[in-house]
């Protein structure tokens, strides 16, 4: 009997099975959860390069004239002024300030392309359209019809060429494969250098394996959700979503405390000045173990938190978990306990991204 999948599959998917890819089930999508040595892909993005799909990431055209105007409007940095072939990350918060969405927004001179969450790009365009009053706007999604590659490791921005070693973070140029002007943006997705590589669906595969012959190592979400965990990046349903705000998740460097009025700004502002904000995300290192998300966090048998994921660290060879933490027990070296059923595992917090302890 042949195996059925509700789950979305990117225009890689063939190209991954032949690469030796082992598929799973994430966020809704068909992706390679490893290519059978997780270790070695990890490593491949820590000291070399590494390939991997993120075509599941929501991807909205907008095109018109004010189209950067009412993202600004909107979100939470500031965006008027970014000129064509730069970029900003951004949030999109609700009135009482909780997360819709963390954006990356890309002035590509005949429009904007914006990067979602993989569960996110229906939402975000919802709520733009929401708050379109007359504005000269108009939004795609445009996830289908495209393809996202990534570059990840010390060796990408070599791999790609001059162009690509010279941009900072959110920078865009094109560079030439197979025949295709490829678009790049510095993204650093996982918090090490990286490169996104957006291209037609229909020609994904070929610059997939044109990448894999210049030397990339194809990595499965397994290795990047090591990365990810290890430096701290958050995810949309695990440490971004409607239950949390961008202070508590560390997204500071995606706010302007001194812009224009933006949906939610008060909420954010007053928190920001007043120093209200009750909880922090952190990085926790346990000593034995691996508790679930959703884990509670003890201290002296008090509440102070819970857990929203969890992954084997290759960098420090023990458990290491993101949770957030109440803020009088989140400064680095505080012991906390993990609480799973009966038992009470030992942990540390630590401040993000980690490093050896």
């Amino acid at each position: 009997m042949q195996e059925t999948t509700l789950d979305q599959v990117t225009a890689l998917c063939k190209a991954q099975g032949r690469a030796g890819a082992i598929f799973a089930s994430f966020d809704g999508w068909r992706l390679p959860k490893s290519y059978g040595k997780t270790a070695d892909e990890y490593r491949a993005a820590r000291k070399a390069i590494a390939l991997a799909d993120r075509s599941h990431f929501g991807r909205l055209r907008i095109t018109g004239a004010d189209g950067l105007d009412l993202l600004n409007r909107l979100s939470t940095n500031r965006l008027i002024g970014m000129r064509p072939g730069e970029g900003a990350s951004t949030v999109l918060t609700t009135n009482q300030g909780r997360i819709i969405d963390l954006l990356l927004v890309i002035n590509r001179g005949d429009g904007l392309l914006v990067l979602t969450s993989p569960q996110t790009p229906a939402r975000v365009a919802e709520w733009i359209d929401l708050y379109t009053f007359g504005e000269d706007i108009a939004v795609a999604d445009v996830t289908e019809e495209t393809a996202l590659l990534s570059l990840i490791g010390p060796g990408a921005g070599e791999l790609l060429g001059p162009e690509a070693s010279a941009l900072g973070l959110y920078g865009t140029a094109q560079v030439s494969l197979q025949g295709l002007q490829v678009p790049i943006i510095r993204t650093d997705a996982q918090g090490i250098a990286g490169y996104d590589l957006l291209t037609p669906a229909s020609r994904a595969e070929e610059v997939w394996e044109a990448l894999l012959q210049a030397g990339a190592a194809p990595v499965g979400e397994n290795a990047l959700e090591m990365l990810r965990v290890e430096q701290g990046v958050p995810r949309y349903g695990r440490e971004l979503g409607e239950d949390f705000n961008p202070l508590e998740a560390g997204l500071t460097s995606s706010i302007s405390f001194d812009k224009g009025c933006y949906i939610g700004q008060e909420v954010v502002l007053r928190l920001n000045t007043y120093k209200k904000v009750q909880r922090h995300l952190k990085g926790i290192v346990l000593e034995e173990g691996r508790p679930a998300p959703g884990a509670r966090l003890e201290v002296d048998g008090k509440d102070v938190g819970f857990l929203t994921s969890v992954v084997e660290s290759p960098l420090l060879g023990r458990t290491l978990a993101l949770g957030y933490v109440r803020a009088a027990h989140a400064p680095a070296g505080q012991d906390i306990g993990v609480r799973s059923g009966e038992h009470l595992a030992p942990g540390k917090v630590l401040d993000l991204p980690v490093g050896r302890v």
